[in-house]
């Protein structure tokens, strides 16, 4: 009989434990163990902020978790977050999901919030948009990036403009002395063309010379030293 109670005692010492820690991440993951609770769905476009957990709060309390993820390939890739609710609260089916931190280190919340006209309550089976809430934190970065993006371009044109100024001066400085060289060029070619003018001019008085001679006297001419 010992021997039977003990083995009782084993058996609770390995059972216990084991219920409770199903019990507890079944809760963890949004599970209800009674049945005032309805799944729903959340459309979002990528995963980044949210995984299975996530926690689902209206106005800050908490209704419920997500339980599972799934992706949807048509028409494009997007996904489908199944949300288990509190069926307790009444949520409008025109209702958005804003997706946000809870503070600047915190886990991703899940926010329903529903419109300004009340419509029809939101019904098992639902499907709720999702929508990116982007934190002052996640701004300031992005201007950052863009600043720094931006002082970089400035700096580049900066260093294309001196590179073309210099450019710009080492051609002028080029032209000139290509000027310079022509204007040399087109002078002493002058000077030459002058003097060339002036020796024809000379040959030409000499051929006439001859040839008057040589029409008045052609016996002396060829006689002649």
């Amino acid at each position: 009989m010992a021997k039977r109670v003990f083995e009782i005692k084993v058996g609770l010492f390995f059972i216990i434990p084991i219920v409770l820690m199903t019990v507890f991440v079944i809760l963890k993951l949004g599970y209800s163990l009674s049945t005032d609770t309805i799944d729903v769905y959340l459309k979002i476009d990528n995963i980044k902020m949210i995984k299975d957990g996530t926690a689902v709060k209206v106005k800050g309390y908490d209704i419920g978790r997500v339980v599972s993820i799934e992706p949807v390939y048509q028409p494009e890739l997007h996904f489908l977050a199944t949300l288990r609710i509190s069926d307790q609260i009444f949520l409008n089916e025109d209702c958005v999901a804003v997706i946000q931190n809870q503070n600047v280190i915190g886990d991703a919340i899940i926010e329903l919030r529903n419109p300004v006209k009340k419509g029809k309550p939101l019904q098992a089976g639902d499907v709720v948009e999702g929508i990116e809430y982007v934190s002052i934190e996640a701004l300031l970065g992005d201007v950052h990036k863009l600043l720094v993006s931006v002082t970089d371009t400035v700096n580049i044109i900066k260093d294309i403009s001196s590179d073309s100024k210099q450019d710009i001066r080492k051609f002028l400085g080029e032209l000139s002395a290509s000027s310079s060289t022509l204007s040399n060029i087109l002078d002493d070619s002058q000077a030459d063309v002058v003097k060339t003018m002036g020796t024809l001019r000379q040959t030409s008085e000499t051929i006439k010379e001859i040839s008057d001679e040589l029409k008045k006297r052609p016996l002396k001419f060829l006689l002649k030293e």
